[in-house]
């Protein structure tokens, strides 16, 4: 059996550089299978039109197409499905994700290309249903737990499948994205999830339906593992971990963090968190190894507000969280949320009164909106306000609960709110020196005062806190990668040059250092060695900008 695991975002989706990404979920499903020795491969079809969709679906002529389903490319995974039938009728078409979890009844019931949907967490079932229907044909699909499939006329969910205890007996998907179709392995790999479960109640949010309300973990052991093994695969040095809260186990946060330490892992990387899931000592060790931003679900500064979508935090709680995550240095990003029914002016101004007290340096807002397999849109269904067939009846890509002039002009204050407020929230040098002293040296305070400082034009500082790197921890990529590109903008080619040198002797497979080497030779009139150095950078990463566009001047100029 040949398995393709395919997603195809909306088409405003393929544009954006969250949205546009594989889901990490079919990375897992991927790995597992061909661990079990099972012919399968990955296919992000986002950027590709339908007609270079169906032209692939050809080529690799699977026998199983597994399509992850969000509610915001929901249509086009169904288009999918109607095109992977189009060119092989007898492809077995089996939807996934947090949609077509929450939808699989209304997704059967209506769309015959689909032939069953995997509900929830889908490793272990997927692996289950190929190998029956490898061995045993589609009669046999009601022995598998955790999916719902079509029976002649009927649509039959069967038992649920039980929660995977030990995460770290999945193999990670880095290990199997080299043959990946579409798929941005740099980019990809930044992002990695080491927990499930959330035992929130959002009401906007259907994360504990979709994992279960129990967290599991992976071990520390097996985070940095991944990690190192990203890291020198693909050279990447900075990290996105995107569990929905990072840091609900304390003990593992403090374990990895000394683990980063210990075995000088040397990156940098930022985590969501809940403001009531962390504290001092936590943050310090995360500073130490590496973490430059945390990321809270602020939502509202309204105590109104917030019991409406159920958080159960405080905006003192905010405020003691976001205090915290500056004292130790790290960049604090929030996230808000906008157009609440019954929201009033005054609960917009108590936001914009908490942005002002905990200074985020960035922060997003977003509409709150419905999502299948919430609190939110059950409630909308009983009260009328929303019809059960929303998602089948009507093709936007999302359904805001306001759509009212109101909601508009509040997103739009606490934006310009946000703005103004990150415009002022840097760091200055005095913080600098007390993170120094109640942290000792770490690579991330340092790297963020030199950017600090040439953002501001004192690159002499700047260089200070480089030259501090390099002198503690010759080792550690991203002191010479910082001083590479400080030297290289202030004209002194050969000192960049050996920085660069020191980078990619460290970190072989970081495929910015070969680009900015190859800007170095450009800029010196240096032809062919600039073209050798792009060249490099593209083998490593064929979606790298500035190395394209060091090909593109190099080529102008000679024609």
């Amino acid at each position: 059996m040949k398995v393709l695991l395919a997603y195809k975002s909306h088409a405003a989706g393929a544009k954006d550089p969250y949205t546009s990404l594989l889901p990490i979920g079919l990375g897992y499903i991927n790995a597992l299978l061909r661990a079990n020795h099972i012919p399968s491969r990955l296919a992000n079809l986002s950027a590709y039109t339908w007609q270079e969709t169906e032209a692939l679906l050809r080529v690799e002529l699977p026998d199983i197409v597994g399509i992850s389903q969000f509610t915001h490319n929901r249509m086009d995974s169904l288009r999918l499905a109607v095109a992977v039938k189009k060119v092989n009728p007898a492809c077995f078409v089996v939807l996934g994700g947090p949609h077509a979890t929450h939808r699989s009844q209304e997704i059967l019931a209506g769309n015959s290309q689909v032939d069953a949907v995997v509900l929830g967490e889908g490793e272990a079932t997927v692996l289950e249903l190929v190998n029956c229907l490898a061995t045993m044909g589609r009669e046999n699909l009601k022995r598998i737990r955790g999916i719902t499939f079509r029976s002649g006329d009927t649509v039959v969910s069967t038992a649920p499948r039980p929660p995977i205890q030990d995460l770290d007996s999945l193999p990670t998907p880095a290990s199997c994205y080299q043959d990946a179709l579409g798929v941005d392995l740099r980019r990809q790999m930044e992002f990695i999830i080491t927990s499930r479960g959330c035992p929130a109640v959002c009401r906007f949010c259907s994360s504990p339906r979709f994992w279960g309300k129990t967290l599991r973990f992976r071990s520390p052991r097996s985070m940095v593992d991944e990690i190192r093994y990203i890291r020198d695969q693909y050279g990447l040095l900075y990290f996105s971990i995107r569990d929905d809260t990072f840091t609900a186990d304390r003990d593992r946060v403090l374990a990895f963090c000394r683990l980063l330490v210990e075995e000088k892992v040397y990156i940098l990387w930022n985590c969501q968190s809940r403001v009531t899931a962390v504290d001092e000592e936590m943050l310090a060790w995360m500073k130490r190894a590496g973490c430059e931003c945390v990321q809270f679900g602020v939502e509202s500064g309204s105590r109104g507000v917030l019991r409406k979508l159920g958080k159960n935090i405080t905006p003192e709680q905010v405020q003691k969280a976001s205090r915290a995550v500056r004292e130790a240095g790290i960049h604090l990003s929030v996230y808000l949320i906008s157009g609440v029914h019954g929201e009033t002016d005054e609960d917009v101004q108590a936001s914009i009164r908490l942005v002002n007290a905990i200074w985020p340096h960035d922060g997003q807002v977003s509409p709150l909106v419905y999502y299948p397999g919430t609190a939110l849109f059950a409630e909308g269904v009983r009260s009328g306000e929303i019809s059960e067939d929303l998602f089948e009846r009507d093709e936007r890509v999302a359904f805001p609960v306001r759509n009212d002039a109101f909601s508009e002009r509040s997103a739009e204050e606490l934006l310009k709110a946000l703005d103004r407020v990150a415009g002022k929230s840097g760091f200055a040098t005095a913080q600098f020196h007390a993170q120094k002293k109640l942290l000792g040296y770490c690579h991330a305070t340092n790297v963020i005062a030199g950017d600090t400082y040439v953002a501001g034009g004192n690159w002499l500082k700047a260089e200070r806190e480089y030259r501090e790197i390099v002198g503690r921890e010759p080792e550690n990529p991203w002191g010479w990668l910082c001083l590479g590109d400080l030297l290289g903008r202030a004209g002194d080619l050969d000192g960049a040059k050996e920085a660069f040198g020191k980078v990619m002797a460290l970190t072989p497979r970081h495929a910015p250092a070969y680009s900015a080497m190859g800007d170095l030779f450009r800029v010196a009139g240096d032809r062919r060695n600039a073209m050798d150095y792009y060249e490099k950078a593209l083998r490593l990463h064929p979606f790298d900008e500035t190395a394209r566009i060091g090909v593109r001047k190099l080529s102008k100029r000679r024609s």
